[in-house]
């Protein structure tokens, strides 16, 4: 018998599930608006179930069943935990991608936390549409029922000092690469120089949006920082800006070439565009960046 994962790729999966549920305010959430929407009976599918605790609250609230549908291997531990609370015979566990699985019925509820520090990172667009496409009912419900993407220009001008030439050599090609690609970075809120505008509503795959800003301190402009709220049901949202109580989640870091210096009042504008959560592009003012140049191309 083959380990799935090496030792150090054990430890690594262990401590990011742990950090997901040492996450009350996620985790609580989620808790929440399943038990608002999951009815005695009914049928749940949970998309990148991790250890299943979403699934483990379904059947708490009453599903009937739950498809928990998980691409790692930490859904054997999954499967273990389910075990080990009693609600292994009500949940069927799916090892692969949700884009390739089939379920045996519709289901009257679509979960998924597979949000990324910008909401679409993690390709939770994608995931919804085709959930939404081959596995709810009509009428089913969808938890996220709605996400935006939001954003404000930062200083964070640290980050510019990255790939210094040393050792006698010359490492300044690597600073075009980094640039052209987006950063999981704590921003806090000192850092922002405007306030935070929403830059896109996104219902599909692809989204695209746009912003404008006052500054309101003179600063050395960085990039832009992105993050999302998550609508989980009417009454219930998470969003992950600076400093917020969601621990799990860091924002996105979108950077400009070279700092630049602005004043108080001035206007700065960007416009973020990905085709699959995957792929970036970014404009803000004049200066166009894109995740295609931000590494190597193989041939």
């Amino acid at each position: 018998m083959q380990r799935k994962l090496s030792n150090s790729a054990a430890i690594q999966t262990f401590n990011f599930h742990r950090s997901l549920l040492e996450d009350s305010a996620r985790t609580n959430a989620y808790r929440a608006a399943i038990e608002d929407v999951v009815r005695e009976g009914d049928v749940v599918a949970d998309i990148g179930c991790g250890t299943g605790i979403l699934a483990m609250f379904a059947c708490r609230a009453g599903a009937r069943r739950v498809y928990a549908i998980e691409e790692e291997a930490v859904i054997e531990i999954a499967r273990e935990l389910a075990h080990a609370n009693g609600f292994d015979d009500r949940i069927t566990f799916i090892a692969g991608s949700s884009l390739n699985a089939a379920l045996p019925e519709r289901v009257d509820v679509v979960v998924t936390e597979t949000m990324g520090n910008n909401g679409l990172d993690e390709q939770i667009a994608g995931t919804i549409a085709h959930a939404r496409d081959a596995f709810l009912k009509e009428g089913g419900t969808i938890i996220p029922r709605a996400l935006e993407m939001i954003a404000a220009p930062v200083e964070r001008s640290s980050f510019h000092e990255r790939w210094p030439s040393s050792y006698g050599l010359d490492f300044s090609p690597v600073r075009e690469h980094v640039v052209n690609l987006f950063h999981p970075l704590a921003i806090a809120r000192s850092e922002l120089l405007a306030t935070p505008a929403t830059m896109a509503r996104v219902d599909a795959p692809a989204a695209r949006g746009s912003a404008a800003w006052t500054i309101t301190r003179d600063a050395m402009l960085s990039g832009i920082a992105v993050w999302f709220r998550a609508e989980l049901t009417p009454s219930i949202a998470i969003a992950n800006e600076p400093e917020s109580e969601l621990r799990c989640w860091k924002q996105s870091f979108f950077p400009i070439a070279a700092p630049r210096a602005v004043r108080a009042g001035e206007v700065v504008r960007a416009e973020l565009q990905t085709f699959d959560g995957i792929e970036w592009v970014w404009r803000v003012d004049e200066e166009t960046r894109t995740t295609l140049k931000g590494w190597p191309i193989s041939v």
